[in-house]
C-alpha cells in the first residue's frame, strides 16, 4: 500500500500478517543509503534499523491492543498468565517453556529454530492460540522426553508485542536432524485446532557465532544494500530506496546459513 499526502509518505510491505514498516523508517533509511554512498561508517544504530523492520518491533506497539478493541483488561490478563512463574520463565518481555534443559547439546555450535505468525487480525484466533498452546507444550514435552533433548519454545510476556511482533511464536531446538520434527508438530497443532497462522519470508533460522537469525537477516539486508549501492553508484537515494522496499523479501528468502 502507497499513500503520498505530501509530507507523509507510507510504505507497508505485508506478508500476509508478517509487516515490514519500510516506509515508516524511511528517514532513517535514507540516511543510512546517504552515508553509505559518503563512503561512511556504519554504527548499531544502522544495524537496529533494519532488525527493527525484520521483526517489526519499531514505535506503534504501545496500546495496539486497544486501537484494535480489545477490552482493556486484556493487557493485565495476557501479563497475569505469561509472567506466571509456575508456568512460564519469564524476563518481563518473553515467557518460554523449557524441556530437558540439562540435554542441550548442540552437536555443531548452533541453535535452531523455527517460527510461526498467529494472524491476529480475528480476536478469536488469538484467544484461540491461548487457549490451545497447552496442548502444542505437551506434544513438544513429549517429543523432548522420546528423543531425551532439549526442546524450548517462546512467546510474548507482553500483549501488545505478541499482536505486531513478526514472531508470535518460536520453537528452539539444538540438532538440525530434528527440523522437519518440530515444524510437523507445531503444523499439526495448527491444523487440528483451526488456529490461523499467516504465511512468511522464512519460517526456520539459526541463531549461530553470538548472534541471532534476527540480527543475522538485518545484517544481511544492510550488507546487500552495501553492496548493491557501491556496484551501481550512480542512482539517487530514492533509487536506492525504492530498490530496497521490491527487493526485501527476496533478500531474507534467498539466505543460506551454512
Amino acid at each position: 500500500m502507497v499513500k503520498d499526502n505530501g509530507d507523509i509518505f507510507i510504505m507497508y510491505m505485508i506478508v500476509e500478517n508478517q509487516r515490514f514498516d519500510l516506509g515508516g523508517n524511511k528517514k532513517q533509511i535514507i540516511r543510512t543509503i546517504e552515508k553509505i554512498r559518503n563512503g561512511g561508517k556504519l554504527y548499531s544504530v544502522d544495524h537496529n534499523i533494519f532488525y527493527a523492520i525484520v521483526t517489526n518491533t519499531g514505535v506503534g506497539a504501545a496500546g495496539i491492543s486497544k486501537k484494535m478493541g480489545y477490552r482493556d483488561d486484556a493487557t493485565a490478563n495476557w501479563k497475569k498468565y505469561f509472567g506466571n512463574s509456575k508456568i512460564f520463565n519469564t524476563d518481563g518481555v518473553w515467557s518460554q517453556r523449557n524441556f530437558n534443559s540439562d540435554k542441550k547439546v548442540k552437536t555443531d555450535g548452533k541453535t535452531y529454530n523455527y517460527y510461526i505468525t498467529i494472524d491476529r487480525t480475528d480476536k478469536s484466533n488469538v484467544v484461540l492460540f491461548v487457549n490451545k498452546l497447552m496442548e502444542l507444550d505437551n506434544m513438544l514435552r513429549q517429543f523432548s522426553d522420546k528423543r531425551g533433548v532439549a526442546i524450548t519454545y517462546k512467546t510474548h510476556a507482553i500483549f501488545d508485542m505478541f499482536l505486531t511482533h513478526n514472531d508470535s511464536l518460536k520453537v528452539y531446538y539444538y540438532d538440525s536432524s530434528f527440523k522437519n520434527d518440530i515444524e510437523s508438530i507445531v503444523k499439526k497443532w495448527v491444523s487440528d485446532n483451526n488456529i490461523k497462522i499467516s504465511d512468511r519470508s522464512h519460517t526456520h533460522g539459526v541463531d549461530m557465532n553470538g548472534k541471532s537469525y534476527g540480527e543475522i537477516v538485518a545484517a544481511t539486508v544492510l550488507n546487500t544494500l552495501v553492496d548493491t549501492i557501491k556496484s551501481h553508484p550512480n542512482h539517487s537515494n530514492e533509487e536506492y530506496y525504492q530498490w530496497l522496499v521490491k527487493h526485501f523479501v527476496d533478500i531474507i528468502k534467498s539466505i543460506k546459513v551454512k
